[in-house]
C-alpha cells in the first residue's frame, strides 16, 4: 500500500492484517522488526520502530476502536529506492490529523501530541496521515536506509524463454490436465482473467461436466499442456463462443491458437451449431486479425466488459490500465437463416449494414406491444463488476422494473458496466429500446443468435470512465462500428440513471 505518491512501484511488499486486540501486539512488533531487518537498518533504528509500532497499536485501538469495538489494523511494508515506509491502517472513527498540529494540546494522550507522538517522530524520517475517506485512514512511517544496504531487485519481469521445437497434439483436455491449464492462465495474466473459474481446476472441470464448455489443449510430445482455447456455451442457445484462449509464453509464436480454433470450428459444426462468436480485446489487434482470418465480422462492442488485463510478455505494462473491451465478431457455419428483426428506426442503417456483412436475408419489422407478459433475468458477476440485464420476453409496461434493476445494480452492488439485452424477434424491443436510451443507456452492438428465439440487440451503460482513443480494432467496418457506438456513449452521457428517473 503507498501511502505517499512517487514512490517507486520496484520495490518489496509485505502486509499484515491483525484484530485490534493487545494480545496480538507483538505479532505486530515482531512483523515490524523483521521487514527492518531485511531493509538493513542498524539494531537502535529497529527497536525505536518497534516502540513507535506499539504507540500506533495501542492509538488505533484505543481510539479508533474505543470500548472495545471489534476491528482490524492492517500494516503494510514496502522496501525500496533507499527508503522502508511503514502504512497502518484501520477502519475506524474519522480523525482529523491537524489536531495534532496544535500547540497547545492539554491531553498528553497517545497520538494527540504527547509522549506516544514523539516517539513515533523519532523513529522515521518523515511522519504522515493520511484520511481515505470511506476505507478509513494511515499512519504511514518513512525511514530512509543505510547506504550500506543491499539493493533492492527491480522486480522488472524476467523474460520467458521460448520451449524447443515441438510436435503438438490437439485434443480434448482430460480432467487431470485441468490443473497445468490453470497455471498457464497465471503466466499469460497474472490473477486479471475475466473469469476466476479458469484459476480453479475443479471449476474448469465442472464447467465441462455441465456442458457449458467444450475444452482442447495443444500438448507436446513429452506431455507438457502448451495451449487452451474452448466453446463457451453460457446460455441454451444454437451457438457458442470461442473462449478460454491461453497460450504459455514459451510456446507463443508457434500457431497453437489457430490450431485449436481450426479444431473447435469442427466440434462445432459436429455438435450442430449456428455459428460461433469471438470476443478478441481490443487492447490490440492481434487476436482480432486472427478471428477476422477465420472468416468472422465484427457486430458488436463490449466496453469496459472487465477490469484491467495484464497481458503479461506483451509490452503493455507501461499502459495505463483502464478496464478491458471485446470486440464481438460472429462466423456462421453454415449458411445463414433470414431473420426478422424489430428494430428501433434510428437504428436501422447500422443494423442493416451489420447484417449485410453476413449476406443474410433481413425484414425490418414494426415495433408492438408484447403479447405476453414480460419475462427477464438480472445477474451480477461481482468479479468484474458487471451486471446484465437479459429481456426473455420483452414487455415495454415492464419497463420501470428494468430500470429499477439498472438503478439497484449499479448503486447497491456496485457495478461499474450494465448491459441490457432485447430480444430482436420480439416487437416491443424497439419500445424497449427507446425507454433505455433516454435513461442513459446506448447501442453497442447485434449479438446473432443470443437470444432463445433469435438475435439479441445489446444496449450498455458505463458507470466508470473509459477513453475509446485507446480501444484498438483491425478492420475498416470495425472501426465505422465504434464510431457508431461512441457517438451513442456520447449521447447517453447526458441521461443519467437515478432513482428519480425510476416512475
Amino acid at each position: 500500500m503507498k501511502c505517499v505518491e512517487g514512490f517507486m512501484a520496484a520495490s518489496l511488499k509485505t502486509q499484515l492484517r491483525i484484530p485490534a486486540d493487545s494480545r496480538f501486539l507483538a505479532m505486530i512488533q515482531g512483523h515490524v522488526r523483521g521487514v527492518a531487518t531485511i531493509a538493513g537498518l542498524a539494531p537502535k533504528d529497529i527497536l525505536a520502530l518497534e516502540l513507535a509500532t506499539e504507540e500506533a497499536f495501542l492509538n488505533i485501538r484505543d481510539h479508533a476502536y474505543p470500548g472495545g469495538i471489534p476491528g482490524d489494523v492492517i500494516v503494510s511494508g514496502e522496501i525500496g529506492d533507499g527508503e522502508l515506509r511503514l502504512d497502518f491502517h484501520d477502519q475506524g472513527l474519522p480523525f482529523d490529523p491537524s489536531l495534532l498540529s496544535r500547540a497547545d494540546d492539554p491531553s498528553g494522550t497517545r497520538g494527540s501530541g504527547g509522549l506516544g507522538l514523539k516517539l513515533i517522530h523519532h523513529a522515521a524520517d518523515e511522519v504522515h496521515w493520511v484520511n481515505h475517506g470511506r476505507q478509513g485512514k494511515g499512519l504511514c512511517l518513512v525511514k530512509r536506509l543505510p547506504l550500506a544496504a543491499e539493493p533492492i531487485p527491480t522486480g522488472a519481469p524476467t523474460e520467458v524463454p521460448p520451449a524447443p521445437a515441438h510436435t503438438y497434439a490437439i485434443r480434448p483436455m482430460r480432467p487431470d490436465e485441468a490443473l497445468r491449464v490453470t497455471r498457464i492462465f497465471w503466466l499469460a495474466y497474472g490473477y486479471s482473467y475475466k473469469n476466476d473459474a479458469f484459476y480453479r481446476p475443479e471449476g474448469l472441470v465442472r464447467l465441462v461436466g455441465t456442458g457449458q464448455l467444450v475444452s482442447y489443449v495443444a500438448v507436446t510430445e513429452t506431455g507438457e499442456v502448451a495451449a487452451h482455447a474452448g466453446l463457451l456455451r453460457s446460455e441454451p442457445v444454437p451457438m457458442a463462443e470461442i473462449a478460454v484462449l491461453v497460450v504459455s509464453p514459451a510456446h507463443r509464436g508457434r500457431g497453437l491458437m489457430g490450431a485449436l480454433t481450426t479444431a473447435l470450428i469442427e466440434k462445432a459444426r459436429e455438435i450442430g451449431l449456428f455459428g460461433l462468436s469471438f470476443n478478441p480485446v481490443t487492447s490490440h489487434a492481434y487476436s482480432q486479425r486472427q478471428a477476422m482470418e477465420f472468416g468472422a465480422r465484427p457486430c458488436g462492442l463490449e466496453l469496459a466488459a472487465c477490469p484491467p488485463q495484464q497481458f503479461k510478455a506483451m509490452g503493455l505494462d507501461d499502459v495505463a490500465p483502464q478496464r478491458e473491451s471485446y470486440l464481438h465478431c460472429f462466423l456462421y457455419l453454415n449458411t445463414p437463416p433470414a431473420a426478422v428483426v424489430h428494430v428501433p428506426v434510428r437504428h436501422r442503417d447500422i443494423a442493416g449494414r451489420i447484417y449485410a456483412q453476413f449476406d443474410r436475408s433481413l425484414t425490418l419489422a414494426p415495433p408492438g406491444e408484447g403479447p405476453a407478459p414480460g419475462n427477464y433475468k438480472v445477474s451480477f458477476d461481482r468479479g468484474p463488476l458487471k451486471g446484465s440485464i437479459r429481456v426473455v420476453r420483452a414487455d415495454a409496461r415492464q419497463w420501470p422494473e428494468l430500470l429499477r434493476a439498472a438503478v439497484d445494480l449499479t448503486d447497491i452492488a456496485g457495478a461499474e458496466v450494465i448491459s441490457l439485452d432485447l430480444p430482436l424477434a420480439q416487437p416491443a424491443t424497439p419500445l424497449l429500446c427507446e425507454r433505455a436510451e433516454a435513461a442513459g443507456f446506448f447501442f453497442a452492438g447485434i449479438w446473432p443468435h443470443g437470444a432463445p428465439d433469435g438475435d439479441m440487440l445489446r444496449l450498455m451503460r458505463l458507470a466508470s470512465p473509459l477513453d475509446l482513443e485507446r480501444v484498438r480494432i483491425h478492420s475498416e467496418f470495425g472501426r465505422e462500428l465504434l464510431r457508431y457506438v461512441g457517438a451513442e456513449m456520447e449521447r447517453a452521457a447526458t441521461a443519467v440513471i437515478s432513482p428519480c428517473h425510476v416512475p
